[in-house]
């Protein structure tokens, strides 16, 4: 049994339109929030690492809201039913964009991580908490650089190939499954990220 509206959601495909709006949207409403309800020295402190710090993690959503998007598209174009072919492509880049972006942002804050006094002090020099480093931290750091080579393979052979990918289902896995891999290892290393934040974060 066919229900419309199901059915019509699952024949539906985001669009860049889509992206600015959630994008936008979610921005705002956090930093409404925020802004209304924590004094901005509480809120981001007062020390400039914890700046670095809130561009790495805005950084992050917005790149996770757009491969979201792109994979979602990237699933549609392996099964051979992508319509919004260009939004794929604009989105994979901006995804490999947002991946270098926030990269960048997060080597920056390793080097507050190991310093004198950071959280890598802290996790090593804290009974019970030494493991917490390596299976945390260090397996997130290396796991997030991975989202970079595959947003950019994928971003390539799209921009490449162009519409002559929907003829051959060999060439939609190859520009596809580089793109879901690399959103798992986003996945991860934003999930791992976020309970590092709260266990203890830099400043």
């Amino acid at each position: 049994m066919e229900i419309p509206i199901v059915s019509r959601l699952m024949r539906m495909e985001p669009s860049l339109a889509v992206l600015l709006v959630v994008t936008i949207g979610a921005v705002a409403i956090v930093g409404f929030v925020g802004v209304v309800t924590t004094p901005v020295g509480i809120l981001v402190g007062d020390s400039y690492w914890e700046y670095v710090s809130a561009f790495h993690g805005l950084g992050a959503t917005v790149f996770l809201v757009g491969s979201t998007i792109a994979v979602y598209l990237a699933w549609r174009l392996y099964v051979g039913e992508i319509r919004a072919f260009k939004d794929l492509k604009v989105m994979a880049a901006f995804s490999t964009v947002m991946s270098a972006f926030t990269i960048a942002f997060g080597n920056w804050i390793y080097i507050a991580y190991r310093g004198t006094g950071g959280p890598r002090s802290y996790f090593l020099e804290t009974p019970g908490l030494e493991t917490i480093h390596e299976t945390f931290f260090e397996f997130k750091e290396f796991i997030a650089l991975f989202t970079l080579p595959m947003f950019l393979v994928s971003t390539f052979i799209l921009w490449r190939y162009g519409d002559s990918l929907a003829k051959n289902k060999e060439a939609r896995a190859a520009a596809s499954l580089p793109l879901l891999l690399g959103w798992v290892f986003l996945i991860m290393a934003y999930t791992l990220g976020a309970a590092i934040t709260k266990l203890r974060g830099v400043g």
